[in-house]
């Protein structure tokens, strides 16, 4: 057995359990004898209070929180884009941002002095060993250091490498069983967002990259102002705990707390459009998971900060201008101009027809495109159905683009929160105006000669690195042009197939013509059998072997015209799940 086959069958089997329970839970409230089965509880229980049905959205979230961080992971993913979610859905599935059940101090202790070599209490002035917050992959516990000022310390959960490489692999299986079964999850590639997920999460479990995520966003937004995110500790971190800047305030959604402290809401969607527009569009360096829970204001500055930066992503110069030029048809409720743009970003999976998908498009996101007059183009609900119509069409985004644009619904999410009344300037608005200030900003004769001096030295050390080889073979060249003897190689791999078709091709044509003469040679034996009745016996073998040759003959005539057809490319897939 491969190493942790065990600690995975255990986990599935640990899962199953709590399907099983829930499963089993579910079922009875939907079945008739519900009633009778809430009596039974109030009598053999006695709770001081009434037992309730729970609804099922409430159920299916204590469910994620059973199951582990993995699970609750993924809620908070479906509950950040709720697209496709009813109401009561969204605001159940959203508390997973923060009602995570916290894991003992004891634990914490022992992952720090292991982490850091030294107990909490020998390295912080105070450590507070209630948490802050619990989310599904670690803990917060407040702190101060010994020159007073607050910090927030982020401890990983314990065990959780091996349960969560576990729960992928047990989510790869399951994806690989669904894709066999159902043609939409081939079409979206499940198993390829599920590796992705893993990816992911696998990397946001080593916090010297976040650590490094978080410097480099602040490099990034420190020219917005009113937007960064917190600062390292690098002394008091590690690869499993982060010590960082302690920042009091609330999250961004939070319209009573930061109207009740005198702030401006509409400066502040416009400092978050802002500071979206600069990671996503101007630097391609961004923070991948913007859900409220992970944007906070601090009421007594308005400063915003992103929170938990372990989840990032990366666009090149090409992308950057797609994604602007999205907002830009966003804004200019272009239909067409908005189905070209994400289909220039896009690459088919399957056999398309792009005058089908623009007619689709138009169809689908037509009357999203146009609100009555006064109101806002809901980018959180035409995205993704815009993003529907691509992969119903065949296309598909790759995984950074798709994390970009969830980034960017989420931003907008909170926008429409802050300002949600139909006179407030909508995303793609703002999201313009920020281009046409930050773009002459980034844009200067400084970052020009420096991004013209990374290119000039990244080209010298690979004319530096290339050189020996090159020196090599020019001396090598020589070599043989002294000798007289210039070799010149040709690649035939490509004629291998086509050789080894046609070889079997022509003895297929070799046993033809035998068997033609068989044919021809016992129907002329049987003609002359048959007026000689002395040769009767000879006329039914010759008959005997006329038919034999002319079945043989046909068989060879369709597999001949079968090798000179058939198709000599055929796609195979494997899913490698280890």
């Amino acid at each position: 057995m491969r190493p942790g086959g065990v600690a995975e069958r255990l986990r599935l089997m640990q899962v199953y359990g709590v399907l099983t329970t829930y499963g089993i839970d579910m079922a009875f409230d939907r079945s008739p004898v519900a009633g009778f089965r809430r009596g039974m509880q109030q009598w053999l229980w006695r709770p001081p209070v009434p037992v309730q049905e729970l609804p099922p959205q409430v159920k299916v979230r204590l469910l994620l929180q059973d199951l582990g961080p993995t699970y609750v992971k993924l809620g908070q993913i479906i509950s950040s884009q709720g697209r496709a979610l009813p109401a009561a859905w969204e605001e159940e599935l959203s508390k997973l941002q923060s009602d995570v059940r916290p894991f003992p101090y004891e634990d914490v202790r022992e992952i720090v002095t292991a982490a850091l070599g030294a107990p909490p209490e020998a390295l912080y002035a105070s450590f507070d060993q209630t948490p802050l917050a619990a989310a599904s992959l670690a803990q917060v516990h407040e702190a101060t250091l010994a020159d007073g000022r607050r910090v927030a310390v982020k401890v990983q959960r314990p065990n959780i490498h091996q349960q969560l490489r576990s729960d992928v692999r047990i989510l790869m299986r399951a994806t690989a069983v669904i894709e066999r079964r159902a043609a939409w999850a081939e079409d979206v590639a499940l198993s390829g967002m599920i590796r992705e997920f893993g990816t992911t999460l696998l990397r946001e479990l080593d916090y010297t990259i976040e650590a490094y995520n978080a410097r480099r966003l602040e490099r990034v937004l420190e020219p917005v102002g009113a937007v960064g995110v917190p600062a390292v500790e690098p002394k008091l971190s590690s690869d499993r705990v982060l010590t960082l800047e302690f920042v009091e305030g609330v999250k961004a959604t939070d319209t009573a707390a930061i109207d009740a402290a005198g702030l401006d809401r509409q400066e502040l969607a416009r400092n978050l459009v802002r500071g979206a527009v600069k990671m996503l569009l101007i630097d391609g360096f961004f923070h991948g998971d913007p859900h409220p829970g992970n944007v906070v204001v601090q009421l007594d500055t308005g400063r915003l900060t992103f929170l938990d930066t372990g989840m990032v992503g990366e666009l090149d110069l090409r992308k950057r201008v797609s994604l602007g030029s999205l907002l830009l048809v966003s804004r200019n409720r272009d239909v067409s101009g908005l189905a070209q743009t994400l289909l220039s970003l896009s690459t088919p999976f399957r056999e398309t027809d792009e005058r089908a998908y623009y007619k689709r498009f138009e169809q689908r996101i037509g009357p999203l495109m146009d609100p009555p007059p006064g109101e806002r183009v809901p980018l959180k609900k035409v995205i993704p159905a815009a993003t529907d119509v691509l992969r119903d069409s065949g296309y598909r985004l790759d995984s950074q683009l798709t994390l970009a644009i969830k980034a960017l619904t989420q931003a907008e999410a909170i926008t429409a929160a802050l300002v949600p009344d139909a006179h407030g300037s909508d995303f793609a608005e703002m999201g313009v105006a920020a281009i046409e200030e930050l773009v002459p900003e980034a844009v200067t004769k400084e970052t020009i000669r420096a991004a013209a001096r990374k290119q000039a030295m990244f080209a010298a050390r690979e004319a530096v690195q290339r050189a020996p080889s090159l020196q090599t073979a020019a001396f090598r060249w020589l070599d043989q042009f002294q000798k007289g003897q210039i070799s010149v190689k040709l690649d035939l791999s490509d004629l291998d197939r086509s050789v080894k078709r046609f070889d079997a091709i022509s003895r297929l044509l070799a046993v033809a013509i035998v068997i033609t003469g068989m044919v021809i040679g016992s129907a002329v034996a049987a003609v002359i059998a048959t007026e000689d009745t002395a040769l009767s016996s000879i006329s039914d073998a010759a008959l005997v072997l006329y038919a034999a040759s002319m079945g043989i003959a046909v068989v060879l005539v369709v597999v001949l015209l079968w090798r000179l057809w058939r198709p000599t490319d055929r796609r195979r897939s494997r899913l490698d799940l280890d």
